[in-house]
C-alpha cells in the first residue's frame, strides 16, 4: 500500500487535540488522522448501505432499530441499557 502526502489545514484546537490523542495512542499525527478517516469512511459506508436497504425493503421499524442498537451494544461489550447514541 502506497502513501500519498497531502497538506491539510485544521483549527488549532482540533490539531492540538489530535496531537494529544496521537501521543496517547503512541502513533504519529498522520497515522492517527488516517485511522480517524478510515473510521469515518466505514460509518459513511454503513449509513449508505442502510439507506440502500431501506429503499428496497422499506424503512426500519422502531422495533428493528431498537434490536439493532441492542445487538450493536452487545457486540461492543456495553452493558444493557447503555447510553451510546444518546
Amino acid at each position: 500500500m502506497g502513501v500519498t502526502k497531502r497538506s491539510v489545514s485544521l483549527d488549532e484546537d482540533v490539531a492540538a487535540a489530535v496531537e494529544l490523542a496521537a501521543d496517547q495512542a503512541g502513533v504519529s499525527f498522520s497515522a492517527w488522522l488516517g485511522e480517524a478517516a478510515r473510521h469515518q469512511l466505514r460509518i459513511s459506508e454503513g449509513l449508505r448501505a442502510v439507506e440502500e436497504w431501506e429503499s428496497e425493503a422499506g424503512a426500519l421499524t422502531d422495533e428493528e432499530r431498537a434490536a439493532g442498537e441492542l445487538l450493536l451494544g452487545h457486540l461492543l461489550g456495553e452493558p444493557p441499557g447503555g447510553t451510546r447514541g444518546a
